[in-house]
Order: structure tokens, then C-alpha cells, then sequence
């Protein structure tokens, strides 16, 4: 994949890349939407279990695809709350670690269900 930030646009705000260009010789994972429960049904306690849970779910179904984070070209993060952001984005920065996907940070009044706080959806990708 190829990161796109060019100088003529206002620098990433955040750990994410203005634009991503994906080979044509690659597969494509378009991952669900994934929310802060566990496999066991349990809903994490809080924005950090919550978040933590998340991309514990993002990992499993990426390694399913035999795909890690580095495979991530595109991100969308939902919070239900303000508050929440910082704590979100830390978790968010130690996971994606230098790897810089094109991302969206949005505010949404609520999720599929009250309890949730957090959902992130994904698009992934990698050379065959």
C-alpha cells in the first residue's frame, strides 16, 4: 500500500494518513463494525475495556484472514461520548503503533445497543 499526505493538505490531526492506495494484486477484508464484547457475550466495563475488547476483535478476524493491524488501510471509529476520546485514542494509538491508515473519528448519538460505547469498522488488505 502506498500512504498519500500531500504537502498541499494540512497535516493528519491524529495517528491516520490523508489517503491509502492498495495495489491491484491484493485481497480485501471488509471488516464489520466492531464493538467492546467479549467472545463470551460480556459487555467491557468502561471506554478502556471497552476499546481494549475492540481491537481484540479486530485482531481475531484479521489473523483469520491471515492479516495483522500493519493490513489496515481505512478506519472508522464511532464514540457515543466526548469524554471518551482520549482514553480511545491512546488504546487506539499503542494498537495501530507507526502504521498510519486512512481514518474518521465520529460522534453518534448512540450504537445498536445502549451499553456500547465505542465501535470501529475497517478495511484491510494485503499482497497476495
Amino acid at each position: 500500500m502506498k500512504v498519500h499526505n500531500p504537502s498541499t493538505v494540512a497535516g493528519p490531526f491524529a495517528t491516520y494518513s490523508h489517503g491509502i492506495e492498495i495495489d491491484e494484486a491484493s485481497r480485501v477484508l471488509y471488516g464489520a463494525g466492531q464493538t467492546g464484547v467479549g467472545s463470551d457475550g460480556a459487555v467491557g466495563d468502561g471506554i478502556t475495556a471497552q476499546s481494549e475488547l475492540v481491537w481484540q476483535n479486530i485482531n481475531a478476524v484479521l489473523a483469520s484472514a491471515d492479516m495483522d493491524i500493519s493490513n489496515i488501510v481505512q478506519l472508522n471509529l464511532l464514540l457515543v461520548d466526548r469524554k471518551d476520546f482520549p482514553e480511545a485514542m491512546r488504546i487506539r494509538d499503542i494498537m495501530l503503533g507507526d502504521h498510519r491508515p486512512a481514518s474518521t473519528l465520529m460522534y453518534v448519538a448512540g450504537l445498536a445497543r445502549p451499553e456500547w460505547l465505542i465501535e470501529i469498522d475497517y478495511i484491510a488488505c494485503k499482497k497476495q
